[in-house]
């Protein structure tokens, strides 16, 4: 492979001994990156972007081991970050078709939505006053069970039924709706 490169060399801007670090260590830190990344466009890529990065930044680099061990470190970490980009990409477009098939088309989820909130509000009006006002304090202004008995005056054990009566009702009343209700609920 010929002699190691002096970083004294390289840190004063020696373009010569770049241009001689590059020949002998291009195809190796090709090779190494290919048996990471199994895509020769994305090898290059990687491997001229770490030559790039190390010329620009040779002045304020603190080298402590062999620069070709250096080197190897810098293709290692850049492949790295690229498996997980492209892992986190593959994510994102797993639930983006995920959403889609779930959803439908946009125009159709919001009319949807907009029927099964219709259809929670009309529920909640018919329920009770008492109960009424304890589901609302509960799960729209989000008031324990505590918060509330202080509120109205009334014992958290009676907070409690009133919410369990309010939910047996709404499920009556929202049965044909149950799973998106609980999915509109939910998020």
């Amino acid at each position: 492979m010929g002699k190691e490169i002096d970083s004294f060399e390289l840190k004063t801007g020696n373009a010569k001994a770049y241009e001689t670090l590059f020949r002998q260590l291009y195809e190796p830190l090709c090779r190494y990156a290919f048996s990471i990344l199994q895509n020769y466009e994305e090898t290059e890529d990687i491997v001229q972007d770490v030559f790039c990065k190390f010329w620009n930044l040779r002045d304020k680099m603190e080298i402590h081991t062999s620069i070709k061990s250096y080197m190897y470190r810098m293709v290692h970490n850049s492949c790295l970050n690229k498996v997980k980009k492209t892992q986190m990409q593959s994510e994102h477009h797993k639930k983006m078709v995920f959403d889609s098939v779930l959803y439908g088309n946009n125009v159709e989820y919001a009319l949807t939505h907009k029927e099964l909130s219709r259809q929670i509000d009309l529920a909640i009006a018919a329920l009770p006053e008492r109960c009424r006002q304890v589901f609302l304090l509960s799960r729209m202004q989000q008031l324990s069970y505590v918060e509330i008995a202080q509120e109205l005056q009334i014992s958290p054990n009676t907070v409690e039924t009133q919410i369990v009566k309010a939910l047996k009702i709404l499920r009556l009343k929202l049965k044909d709706y149950l799973l998106p209700v609980i999915l509109i609920l939910l998020f």
